[in-house]
Protein backbone atom coordinates (compact mmCIF):
# COMPACT_ATOMS: atom_id res chain seq x y z
CA UNK A 1 0.00 0.00 0.00
CA UNK A 2 3.06 2.28 0.84
CA UNK A 3 4.47 2.02 -2.60
CA UNK A 4 0.80 2.41 -4.12
CA UNK A 5 0.35 5.34 -2.66
CA UNK A 6 3.80 7.05 -3.68
CA UNK A 7 3.73 6.33 -7.12
CA UNK A 8 0.02 7.89 -6.88
CA UNK A 9 1.04 11.13 -5.32
CA UNK A 10 4.37 11.75 -6.70
CA UNK A 11 3.28 13.18 -10.22
CA UNK A 12 0.99 15.36 -7.60
CA UNK A 13 3.84 16.60 -5.35
CA UNK A 14 6.02 17.16 -8.54
CA UNK A 15 3.22 19.17 -10.09
CA UNK A 16 3.69 21.34 -7.09
CA UNK A 17 7.39 21.94 -7.31
CA UNK A 18 8.55 19.38 -5.09
CA UNK A 19 8.88 22.20 -2.43
CA UNK A 20 8.91 19.94 0.80
CA UNK A 21 12.18 18.07 -0.54
CA UNK A 22 13.64 21.67 -1.64
CA UNK A 23 13.06 23.44 1.58
CA UNK A 24 16.74 22.92 2.71
CA UNK A 25 18.31 22.00 -0.52
CA UNK A 26 20.26 25.56 -0.32
CA UNK A 27 23.07 27.00 1.65
CA UNK A 28 22.06 30.18 3.21
CA UNK A 29 24.05 33.52 2.46
CA UNK A 30 22.53 37.09 2.46
CA UNK A 31 23.54 39.22 -0.12
CA UNK A 32 23.41 43.17 0.08
CA UNK A 33 23.81 43.65 -3.28
CA UNK A 34 21.43 46.06 -5.07
CA UNK A 35 20.80 46.35 -8.64
CA UNK A 36 19.71 49.79 -9.32
CA UNK A 37 17.95 50.78 -13.19
CA UNK A 38 14.97 51.44 -15.55
CA UNK A 39 13.65 50.08 -17.04
CA UNK A 40 13.94 46.57 -15.78
CA UNK A 41 15.46 44.24 -18.42
CA UNK A 42 15.23 40.43 -17.32
CA UNK A 43 18.05 39.91 -20.17
CA UNK A 44 20.33 41.22 -16.99
CA UNK A 45 19.44 38.47 -14.46
CA UNK A 46 20.05 35.30 -16.97
CA UNK A 47 23.08 34.37 -18.48
CA UNK A 48 23.34 31.26 -21.40
CA UNK A 49 25.96 29.41 -23.76
CA UNK A 50 25.18 27.80 -26.70
CA UNK A 51 26.45 24.28 -26.64
CA UNK A 52 27.98 21.57 -29.40
CA UNK A 53 27.44 18.47 -27.02
CA UNK A 54 24.13 16.91 -25.99
CA UNK A 55 24.72 18.29 -22.39
CA UNK A 56 22.14 20.76 -21.09
CA UNK A 57 23.65 22.92 -17.45
CA UNK A 58 21.34 25.09 -15.30
CA UNK A 59 22.33 26.98 -12.48
CA UNK A 60 19.09 27.74 -11.24
CA UNK A 61 19.50 29.39 -7.07
CA UNK A 62 23.54 30.58 -7.23
CA UNK A 63 22.70 34.04 -7.78
CA UNK A 64 22.90 37.41 -6.05
CA UNK A 65 21.67 39.96 -7.20
CA UNK A 66 18.72 41.66 -5.70
CA UNK A 67 16.71 44.09 -7.97
CA UNK A 68 14.13 46.61 -6.32
CA UNK A 69 12.15 45.98 -9.18
CA UNK A 70 11.43 42.93 -7.88
CA UNK A 71 9.58 42.25 -4.31
CA UNK A 72 10.64 39.86 -1.95
CA UNK A 73 8.67 36.72 -2.09
CA UNK A 74 6.74 35.99 0.73
CA UNK A 75 3.97 33.47 -0.68
CA UNK A 76 3.77 29.97 0.32
CA UNK A 77 6.36 29.37 2.66
CA UNK A 78 9.07 30.94 0.32
CA UNK A 79 12.96 29.47 0.67
CA UNK A 80 14.80 32.52 0.16
CA UNK A 81 18.26 31.53 0.10
CA UNK A 82 20.96 30.31 -2.17
CA UNK A 83 23.27 27.97 -3.48
CA UNK A 84 26.84 28.99 -2.62
CA UNK A 85 29.45 28.77 -5.12
CA UNK A 86 27.29 26.58 -7.52
CA UNK A 87 27.52 29.63 -10.50
CA UNK A 88 31.38 29.86 -10.04
CA UNK A 89 31.14 26.09 -10.38
CA UNK A 90 29.36 26.14 -13.22
CA UNK A 91 31.93 28.38 -14.55
CA UNK A 92 34.66 26.20 -13.51
CA UNK A 93 33.18 22.83 -15.17
CA UNK A 94 32.64 25.05 -18.89
CA UNK A 95 35.99 26.04 -18.43
CA UNK A 96 37.37 22.34 -18.17
CA UNK A 97 35.07 21.30 -20.61
CA UNK A 98 36.50 24.18 -23.31
CA UNK A 99 39.90 22.41 -22.54
CA UNK A 100 38.55 19.13 -25.11
CA UNK A 101 36.67 21.74 -27.50
CA UNK A 102 33.65 20.53 -25.90
CA UNK A 103 30.85 22.86 -24.82
CA UNK A 104 27.39 22.07 -22.90
CA UNK A 105 24.20 24.00 -23.01
CA UNK A 106 24.35 26.68 -19.90
CA UNK A 107 21.88 28.49 -18.52
CA UNK A 108 22.34 30.30 -15.10
CA UNK A 109 19.87 32.01 -12.97
CA UNK A 110 21.94 35.09 -11.24
CA UNK A 111 18.66 36.91 -9.20
CA UNK A 112 18.81 36.04 -5.40
CA UNK A 113 16.02 33.18 -4.69
CA UNK A 114 14.39 35.82 -2.18
CA UNK A 115 13.14 38.00 -5.40
CA UNK A 116 12.94 34.58 -7.84
CA UNK A 117 12.99 30.43 -7.86
CA UNK A 118 14.36 29.49 -10.65
CA UNK A 119 13.32 25.57 -9.43
CA UNK A 120 9.32 26.11 -8.55
CA UNK A 121 6.25 26.34 -10.80
CA UNK A 122 5.58 30.10 -11.90
CA UNK A 123 3.29 30.93 -9.40
CA UNK A 124 5.52 29.77 -6.37
CA UNK A 125 8.33 30.97 -8.01
CA UNK A 126 7.58 34.72 -8.30
CA UNK A 127 4.51 35.21 -5.94
CA UNK A 128 2.83 37.28 -8.85
CA UNK A 129 5.28 39.78 -9.71
CA UNK A 130 5.40 40.51 -13.16
CA UNK A 131 9.35 41.47 -13.27
CA UNK A 132 10.43 38.04 -11.61
CA UNK A 133 7.47 36.44 -13.86
CA UNK A 134 9.69 37.75 -17.13
CA UNK A 135 13.16 36.62 -15.28
CA UNK A 136 11.68 32.66 -14.69
CA UNK A 137 10.11 33.49 -18.28
CA UNK A 138 13.58 33.94 -19.73
CA UNK A 139 15.15 31.57 -17.75
CA UNK A 140 12.87 28.57 -18.80
CA UNK A 141 12.44 29.09 -22.32
CA UNK A 142 15.94 29.33 -22.46
CA UNK A 143 15.68 25.81 -20.93
CA UNK A 144 13.39 24.90 -23.67
CA UNK A 145 15.24 26.33 -26.23
CA UNK A 146 18.08 24.18 -25.83
CA UNK A 147 16.04 21.34 -25.26
CA UNK A 148 14.69 21.45 -28.69
CA UNK A 149 18.20 22.54 -30.18
CA UNK A 150 19.59 19.03 -28.75
CA UNK A 151 16.35 16.91 -29.96
CA UNK A 152 17.33 18.16 -33.47
CA UNK A 153 20.87 17.71 -33.36
CA UNK A 154 21.62 14.80 -31.30
CA UNK A 155 18.07 12.99 -30.34
CA UNK A 156 18.74 12.27 -27.10
CA UNK A 157 20.90 14.22 -24.39
CA UNK A 158 21.30 14.89 -20.83
CA UNK A 159 19.67 17.68 -18.66
CA UNK A 160 21.41 18.26 -15.11
CA UNK A 161 20.58 20.96 -12.55
CA UNK A 162 23.27 21.94 -10.78
CA UNK A 163 22.54 22.64 -6.94
CA UNK A 164 24.79 23.10 -3.52
CA UNK A 165 23.29 21.31 -0.59
CA UNK A 166 23.48 21.77 2.58
CA UNK A 167 23.18 18.39 4.59
CA UNK A 168 25.49 16.94 6.95
CA UNK A 169 26.66 14.12 5.21
CA UNK A 170 29.51 15.60 2.70
CA UNK A 171 28.65 13.88 -0.57
CA UNK A 172 27.16 14.52 -3.75
CA UNK A 173 22.95 13.67 -4.15
CA UNK A 174 21.85 12.99 -7.37
CA UNK A 175 18.16 13.40 -8.22
CA UNK A 176 16.49 11.13 -10.45
CA UNK A 177 12.89 11.51 -8.70
CA UNK A 178 13.11 8.36 -6.90
CA UNK A 179 12.66 9.03 -3.12
CA UNK A 180 14.71 6.84 -0.34
CA UNK A 181 12.52 4.23 0.31
CA UNK A 182 12.07 3.43 -3.53
CA UNK A 183 15.39 3.53 -4.07
CA UNK A 184 15.85 1.25 -1.08
CA UNK A 185 13.04 -1.61 -3.23
CA UNK A 186 14.23 -4.40 -4.56
CA UNK A 187 16.19 -4.56 -8.16
CA UNK A 188 12.72 -6.05 -9.29
CA UNK A 189 10.76 -3.80 -8.30
CA UNK A 190 13.38 -0.45 -9.33
CA UNK A 191 13.35 -2.36 -12.78
CA UNK A 192 9.31 -2.22 -12.97
CA UNK A 193 7.47 -0.05 -15.20
CA UNK A 194 5.80 1.55 -12.42
CA UNK A 195 8.90 3.13 -10.99
CA UNK A 196 10.47 3.70 -14.75
CA UNK A 197 7.15 5.90 -15.12
CA UNK A 198 8.45 8.41 -12.14
CA UNK A 199 11.92 8.37 -13.12
CA UNK A 200 13.98 10.93 -14.63
CA UNK A 201 15.74 8.54 -16.31
CA UNK A 202 13.14 6.42 -17.99
CA UNK A 203 14.33 6.70 -21.47
CA UNK A 204 17.84 5.79 -21.31
CA UNK A 205 16.66 2.69 -18.68
CA UNK A 206 14.40 2.05 -21.62
CA UNK A 207 17.06 2.71 -24.78
CA UNK A 208 20.75 2.41 -23.62
CA UNK A 209 23.95 1.26 -25.99
CA UNK A 210 24.56 -1.70 -23.84
CA UNK A 211 21.03 -2.76 -22.35
CA UNK A 212 21.74 -1.97 -18.84
CA UNK A 213 18.57 -2.10 -16.92
CA UNK A 214 17.34 0.65 -14.38
CA UNK A 215 18.84 -0.50 -11.43
CA UNK A 216 22.62 -0.47 -13.20
CA UNK A 217 22.07 3.13 -14.28
CA UNK A 218 21.15 3.66 -10.64
CA UNK A 219 23.63 2.12 -8.33
CA UNK A 220 26.08 0.04 -11.16
CA UNK A 221 29.33 0.99 -11.81
CA UNK A 222 28.45 2.99 -15.22
CA UNK A 223 26.05 5.52 -12.66
CA UNK A 224 26.76 8.89 -12.51
CA UNK A 225 27.14 8.32 -9.47
CA UNK A 226 29.43 5.67 -9.07
CA UNK A 227 31.67 7.82 -12.25
CA UNK A 228 31.98 10.51 -9.86
CA UNK A 229 32.45 8.01 -6.78
CA UNK A 230 35.78 6.70 -8.73
CA UNK A 231 37.13 10.00 -9.04
CA UNK A 232 37.46 10.79 -5.23
CA UNK A 233 33.41 12.32 -4.81
CA UNK A 234 31.42 10.74 -2.82
CA UNK A 235 28.05 10.37 -4.48
CA UNK A 236 24.73 8.50 -3.81
CA UNK A 237 22.73 6.57 -5.36
CA UNK A 238 26.25 4.66 -6.85
CA UNK A 239 27.78 1.38 -6.33
CA UNK A 240 29.49 2.07 -3.31
CA UNK A 241 26.57 4.32 -1.59
CA UNK A 242 23.54 2.63 -3.39
CA UNK A 243 20.96 4.26 -0.82
CA UNK A 244 20.77 7.20 1.19
CA UNK A 245 19.08 6.92 4.77
CA UNK A 246 16.31 8.35 5.68
CA UNK A 247 17.63 10.74 8.14
CA UNK A 248 19.91 11.61 5.68
CA UNK A 249 17.50 14.45 4.47
CA UNK A 250 18.07 12.98 0.67
CA UNK A 251 16.64 15.59 -2.19
CA UNK A 252 15.06 13.63 -4.70
CA UNK A 253 14.44 16.29 -7.31
CA UNK A 254 12.53 19.12 -8.28
CA UNK A 255 10.42 20.99 -10.48
CA UNK A 256 13.18 21.53 -12.99
CA UNK A 257 14.11 17.62 -13.18
CA UNK A 258 10.79 16.61 -13.37
CA UNK A 259 10.00 19.39 -16.35
CA UNK A 260 12.81 18.90 -18.76
CA UNK A 261 14.07 15.14 -18.27
CA UNK A 262 12.15 11.90 -19.75
CA UNK A 263 9.65 11.55 -16.85
CA UNK A 264 7.71 14.33 -18.80
CA UNK A 265 8.47 12.19 -22.20
CA UNK A 266 10.82 12.52 -24.82
CA UNK A 267 14.58 11.39 -24.67
CA UNK A 268 16.26 13.84 -23.00
CA UNK A 269 16.87 12.36 -19.17
CA UNK A 270 17.67 14.80 -16.02
CA UNK A 271 19.54 13.99 -12.82
CA UNK A 272 19.28 16.95 -10.08
CA UNK A 273 22.78 17.42 -8.61
CA UNK A 274 23.39 18.61 -5.36
CA UNK A 275 26.69 19.11 -4.80
CA UNK A 276 28.54 19.23 -0.63
CA UNK A 277 30.10 22.43 0.79
CA UNK A 278 33.53 21.16 2.40
CA UNK A 279 36.05 19.78 0.09
CA UNK A 280 33.62 20.17 -3.44
CA UNK A 281 33.00 24.26 -3.71
CA UNK A 282 34.46 26.21 -1.08
CA UNK A 283 37.71 27.78 -2.62
CA UNK A 284 38.73 28.27 -6.28
CA UNK A 285 41.13 24.87 -6.25
CA UNK A 286 38.47 22.36 -4.75
CA UNK A 287 35.84 23.73 -7.59
CA UNK A 288 38.21 22.97 -10.25
CA UNK A 289 39.28 19.19 -9.27
CA UNK A 290 35.28 18.39 -8.94
CA UNK A 291 35.19 20.03 -12.85
CA UNK A 292 37.80 17.61 -14.18
CA UNK A 293 36.22 14.92 -12.40
CA UNK A 294 32.80 16.04 -13.82
CA UNK A 295 33.51 16.36 -17.40
CA UNK A 296 35.33 13.15 -17.06
CA UNK A 297 32.58 11.61 -15.78
CA UNK A 298 30.01 12.94 -17.68
CA UNK A 299 31.64 12.16 -21.11
CA UNK A 300 32.24 8.73 -20.18
CA UNK A 301 28.82 8.51 -19.22
CA UNK A 302 27.49 9.97 -22.66
CA UNK A 303 29.94 7.83 -24.47
CA UNK A 304 28.92 4.90 -22.57
CA UNK A 305 25.02 4.82 -22.29
CA UNK A 306 24.07 7.58 -25.55
CA UNK A 307 26.67 7.46 -28.11
CA UNK A 308 30.04 6.17 -29.07
CA UNK A 309 31.61 9.20 -28.97
CA UNK A 310 30.56 12.66 -28.48
CA UNK A 311 31.28 14.89 -31.54
CA UNK A 312 30.51 18.81 -30.69
CA UNK A 313 28.53 20.72 -33.32
CA UNK A 314 28.91 23.86 -34.15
Amino acid sequence: MKAFLILFLKPFYLSLGLSAFLLLSCEDKDSSEIVEGTPFSAQEYVDFETGNIPLIMSVPHGGDLRPNEIADRTCNDAVNVMDEFTIELAQAIMDEFSKTGLTPYLIINKIHRSKMDANRNREDATCGDTNAQAVWDLFHGQIQNNMNAVNTKFKKGLFIDLHGHGNPKQRIELGYLLYEDELALPDETLNSEELLEVSSIQNLANNNLTDLTHVDLLKGDSAFGSLLYQAGFPAVPSASDPVPLGPDNYFSGGYNTANYSSYKGGTIDGIQVECNRAGLRETAAQRQAFAVAFVNAAKIYLETHYFDEILGQN
